[in-house]
Order: structure tokens, then C-alpha cells, then sequence
């Protein structure tokens, strides 16, 4: 598809550290399950086009640290960014409880029509399961989230899913006739250059 796309957004993907934001992203835009990846510092972003309805979208992915010495650079890399993931463990009850700091942060820097998915990542481990789906479904609707999905970077369950409902919400939101919606996405647009905090899994 080459470099040439009819919309760009911006996602970020924010969350607690380790429950496998990087690992998430590199199944969606490589394919496979990355084990090894390791502690993101600061930001790491990726890239992957998609086709709906004849257009090529194109998306940039913000994978965001989650460990609280990051906090404060983090933010500054939410600006203009289209929608969020917001992603908890499964196997960690207190990194749901935490996704309300997120949900907020992401709302104060974004704006509060800002479209949010819920992710319980890790759903595979079964035996180790502490989060019940119905959690989290029920902590989606009490906080106004656009949906829920349980997904697993290890065997790929929902994970394109995830990326394709949050970008055809999109699509359909900004390729309706109107001007202000649609010339903010489709100038190209480039990564602010300032961002050169990198994970070991930077492209």
C-alpha cells in the first residue's frame, strides 16, 4: 500500500506496566507472539494500514509505559491522538482497579468524547484468572467506554478485533461530510519529532 492512505489516526495504548501492552501491538502488526519483549521506556510507536470500505487507513499506535516513573513524560504524548485502548491483567486484579486513573488521564489530555476500548489481556491463563469477563464488561459500561473485549497476545484472541471495532468507529465518525472532522485527519501527519524515548521493541 505504500505510503499513500485516505485517513491516519492515532491510537494510544495505555495501561499498567507488564500486562502486555508491547507484546499486544506486535501480535496485531507482525503476527506473532513476541515473549522476550521487554520494558517499554517512555513510548514506542508502531504502524499498520488497514483497508475498510475502500479506503486505506492507516494507524499510528502510541504503546505507552506503565510504570509510574513514566508518568509524567508519558502524558505529553497523548495530544491529538483519536482514541485509547486502555488495557488491565486478567490475572491482576489491581490493574483493572487502575484503569480508572488512566480512563482519566486519557480524558483530561484528549477530551472527554475521547472513544476508550477495555482490554483484558492475558486471557489464556485460565488457571491464574482473577478478573471475571462480566468484571469486566460491568467496568466498561459504570465508565462510559465504547466496548469491552478480553484478548490474549499469546494466541491472538481479539486481537485484531480490538484494532479494526476502534478503527471503524473511527471511519465512520470522521468520513462524514464534515469539514472540521475530516481535515483533522486526513493532513499528513507525522509522529511528533521530539518522541525518542523507545522500548526494546522500537521499530
Amino acid at each position: 500500500m505504500g505510503d499513500s492512505y485516505d485517513y491516519l489516526f492515532k491510537i494510544i495504548l495505555v495501561g499498567d506496566g507488564e500486562v502486555g501492552k508491547t507484546s499486544f501491538v506486535r501480535r496485531f502488526t507482525t503476527g506473532h507472539f513476541h515473549r522476550d519483549c521487554k520494558m517499554t521506556i517512555g513510548v514506542d510507536v508502531n504502524i499498520q494500514t488497514l483497508q475498510l470500505d475502500g479506503k486505506i487507513v492507516k494507524l499510528y499506535i502510541w504503546d505507552t509505559a506503565g510504570q509510574e516513573r513514566f508518568r509524567s513524560i508519558i502524558t505529553k504524548y497523548y495530544r491529538d491522538a483519536h482514541a485509547a485502548l486502555v488495557m488491565y491483567d486478567v490475572t491482576q486484579t489491581e490493574s483493572l482497579k487502575n484503569c480508572v486513573r488512566w480512563i482519566n488521564e486519557v480524558r483530561i489530555k484528549c477530551g472527554e468524547e475521547i472513544p476508550q476500548v477495555l482490554l483484558g489481556n492475558k486471557c489464556d491463563k485460565l488457571s491464574s484468572r482473577t478478573v471475571s469477563p462480566s468484571d469486566g464488561e460491568r467496568f466498561a459500561k459504570q465508565h462510559d467506554m465504547m466496548s469491552f473485549l478480553e484478548t490474549s497476545a499469546k494466541d491472538g484472541q481479539n486481537v485484531d478485533d480490538a484494532f479494526y471495532k476502534l478503527a471503524q468507529e473511527l471511519f465512520r465518525t470522521y468520513s462524514e461530510p464534515m469539514d472540521c472532522k475530516c481535515d483533522s485527519i486526513k493532513l499528513d501527519y507525522l509522529p511528533d519529532s521530539t518522541v525518542s524515548w523507545w522500548g526494546c521493541c522500537g521499530y
